[in-house]
């Protein structure tokens, strides 16, 4: 990186520690972050499920995660292009951003899947929020060339206190986010 040779200005000290902190920045977020969306990737934002977690057992706290798919996204690939569908899934991180709040964490767990952990939320206020946030998303109107189409989302939540680990709160909403799909796609389900 850099040799620093004594006696060291000042000044080119400072310089030296601003770049060295400035890549740690940038190599961090390379490493937490999607690259497309800006939103944490699969495993910081299981990393981030398990810390909230236990925090919201010890303080007797509500949690909910959200498992969301886009519905038919291979569709909009196939048909408008994958250009079309990068857009189409910033569309949806803009929206997660926007109407979730920042204590909330949302993740991109890969391709057309998203999670969201809402803290201090529960079951039934969460379903609310994604309700809303589904309603907004389906109302999105996206163009490719002279098309123009709208895309819909799929959701499943699930909440402490009825599950005990970070795999069961994410495996409970991904089982309801599987009823959401085979239930006719755009809806938010409650995991039972």
């Amino acid at each position: 990186d850099d040799f620093l040779t004594k006696p060291i200005r000042a000044s080119h000290l400072i310089s030296s520690v601003r770049i060295r902190a400035a890549r740690f920045r940038k190599l961090r977020s390379l490493m937490t972050k999607d690259s497309m969306t800006g939103l944490f990737n699969h495993t910081t934002t299981k990393q981030f499920l398990a810390v909230e977690l236990a925090r919201a057992q010890r303080n007797a706290a509500s949690l909910t995660m959200a498992a969301l798919d886009i519905d038919h996204f291979k569709v909009v690939n196939d048909t408008y292009g994958h250009g079309v569908g990068d857009r189409v899934i910033k569309a949806l991180s803009r929206l997660l951003r926007l109407r979730l709040r920042s204590a909330d964490i949302i993740g991109r767990m890969g391709g057309e899947e998203f999670s969201a952990i809402m803290i201090d939320t529960g079951l039934d206020e969460a379903w609310h929020v994604f309700e809303q946030i589904r309603q907004a998303f389906s109302d999105i109107e996206f163009s490719a060339g002279e098309q123009t189409f709208r895309v819909t989302i799929s959701c499943g939540i699930a909440a402490l206190p009825d599950y005990k680990t970070a795999q069961e709160l994410s495996d409970a909403a991904d089982k309801a986010l599987y009823a959401a799909k085979n239930g006719g796609r755009n809806q938010v389900v409650k995991a039972n």
